[in-house]
């Protein structure tokens, strides 16, 4: 199951420019020795492609509940060494979480995670029996390619069917695009409105407005590419 289903925006039309990877364990798992390791691992070799968004990177702007006491001194070391910092932080997630999240605006870098994930890292952890998951979320067609490139099969999709019941409701669709970025749902309508008008004021720009909806989203699946370029069309409206 997928928190990111409902994403809308994407065009068919113009294939490869965004792919959310998904790792994820059964939560009864999470307390088998070494699969924490197993997910550190794993998150690692997902910075190592280069990312647009991943989980957590926005510790340094919101609480994370789980870093407790640690959080201080990872924004501290966020200042003078972002990068060493951000892969300590994804060490601490593969640790703490069941769940992995990364968002990638170039097909090739997906197709080069999964080869180097399918070298040792799947050799290991199959001879482990770990039950880690791993989605890819994106255009059917993007997915296809991403498997066929690297020798994978695709063996389950789950695919929304819309909106059903009086739509009329619903924010614009320019809106929805914004608002289903975040799977949680931490994007609010209004709180779209609102820096929409900040723009039309010019108080802000698109890419401020793109940022700021991106901070509550701790799963790291926004787009912030594509949501500048949403915010420009509304305000442009």
């Amino acid at each position: 199951m997928s928190h990111t289903t409902q994403r809308r925006g994407l065009d068919p039309a113009q294939p490869g420019k965004e792919i959310i990877v998904l790792a994820m364990i059964p939560a009864r798992y999470k307390n088998i020795e070494g699969i924490g390791s197993a997910m550190s691992e794993l998150g690692l070799k997902m910075l190592e492609h280069q990312p647009e968004n991943w989980i957590i990177k926005n510790y340094t702007e919101i609480t994370i509940p789980k870093f407790g006491p640690a959080q201080k001194p990872l924004e501290w070391m966020h200042q003078s060494s972002p990068d060493a910092t951000d892969r300590l932080v994804m060490r601490l997630v593969g640790q703490l979480s069941t769940v992995i999240t990364a968002l990638y605006l170039d097909r090739q870098k997906v197709i080069d995670l999964i080869q180097d994930l399918k070298a040792e890292w799947l050799a290991n952890n199959r001879k482990k029996g770990y039950p880690i998951s791993i989605c890819l979320s994106g255009l059917f067609d993007d997915i296809h390619q991403c498997c066929q490139k690297t020798n994978c099969t695709e063996h389950t999709f789950l695919h929304s069917l819309g909106f059903f019941g009086p739509i009329q409701k619903l924010p614009s669709e320019d809106e929805l695009k914004l608002i289903t970025m975040c799977g949680h749902g931490l994007i609010a309508v209004n709180r779209v409105r609102h820096l929409v008008k900040r723009i039309e004021r010019k108080e802000i720009s698109a890419r401020t407005a793109a940022e700021e909806i991106a901070k509550p989203c701790v799963c790291g699946i926004v787009n912030q590419d594509r949501s500048e370029e949403i915010f420009r069309l509304l305000a442009e409206k």
